[in-house]
């Protein structure tokens, strides 16, 4: 009496998608799992990803996506500035998966502190298409707009996967680009819905009004924001620029028309607003402004 048999069909994904494979197994013999299928995939056909991202729900489903990928590894997680400098360059991954918006900065800052010799793949995901978006399409940097699918993800990779050397040389020419247009710094302005990317030059200054802040930009009608004065002050703390002449005012010196000397002095900024500094600023902003 001959053994029947049967067809089993497993699935996984390796690199350019799904394939699929017929095995005539007889009833005696053990069927394999996917666990030992997966150990057929070549290490070197593991994709080592790194995720920058600070949203708690949006990084939730990125782990729980990318570990249905067998051909993915997640080798590191960073939220903040700091952790994503320090992460990316102690792991050096094959992929980068960031969010553009970050807490305290944009990814663009995070890529233009990284080592330069160091080769990476990179796929954004951004909540917006605008502003940013410019250097993303100039240098066919592959981005995928949320809320993003499992099968976006998935093509994302498997493009990546499939023209890795081509996307190593696009990553250098984001670099490149960022690092020709490393004067012009970004701040993220959280808007309803969006978070518009602006040009820290073009700021004029902050102003604050409790829990929200004004932000007066070159050209632009004033935009209300809602972060604080304080964390404005901390986000630009590092930019010699900026100057807190008031508890409600945070200004671009650079956009200071006249300085008026009275008993406090007062500015008149680029868009002919004046506005008066503070009996405890006023020394150490004479001092910074004329010596």
């Amino acid at each position: 009496m001959t053994t029947s048999s049967f067809v089993v069909k497993a699935c996984c994904f390796l690199r350019g998608g799904a394939f699929f494979f017929n095995s005539q197994i007889s009833k005696n013999q053990k069927i394999p799992l996917i666990s030992e299928l997966e150990k057929h995939l070549s290490m070197s056909e593991i994709i080592r990803s790194f995720i920058v991202e600070n949203d708690p729900i949006t990084l939730l489903w990125m782990k729980n996506s990318l570990s249905d990928f067998p051909d993915v590894e997640i080798c590191g997680i960073a939220k903040t500035k700091t952790e994503a400098i320090e992460g990316i360059q102690s792991t050096d991954p094959d992929l980068l998966l960031m969010d553009i918006e970050l807490d305290d900065c944009t990814s663009f800052e995070v890529l233009e502190q990284l080592d330069p010799t160091h080769d990476f793949g990179l796929i954004f995901f951004t909540s917006h298409e605008q502003y940013a978006l410019k250097a993303i399409k100039m240098n066919a940097i592959d981005y995928l707009s949320k809320p993003v699918s499992v099968q976006e993800l998935r093509r994302a990779i498997n493009t990546f996967a499939s023209n890795r050397a081509q996307k190593l040389v696009q990553f250098k020419k984001l670099l490149s680009y960022l690092e020709t247009n490393k004067g012009k710094k970004r701040i993220a302005i959280p808007l309803q819905g969006y978070t518009e990317l602006v040009n820290v030059d073009d700021i004029i200054y902050f102003k604050a009004d409790v829990n929200y802040s004004y932000v007066h930009i070159k050209d632009f009608k004033p935009i209300l924001v809602s972060k604080t004065l304080k964390e404005f002050d901390a986000h630009l703390s590092e930019n010699e620029t900026f100057f807190r002449i008031h508890q409600s005012y945070l200004i671009n010196t650079d956009h200071i028309k006249k300085i008026i000397k009275t008993k406090l002095p007062q500015v008149v900024m680029s868009n002919d607003v004046t506005l008066t500094v503070s009996r405890s600023k006023k020394n150490e902003f004479l001092d910074k402004m004329l010596g």
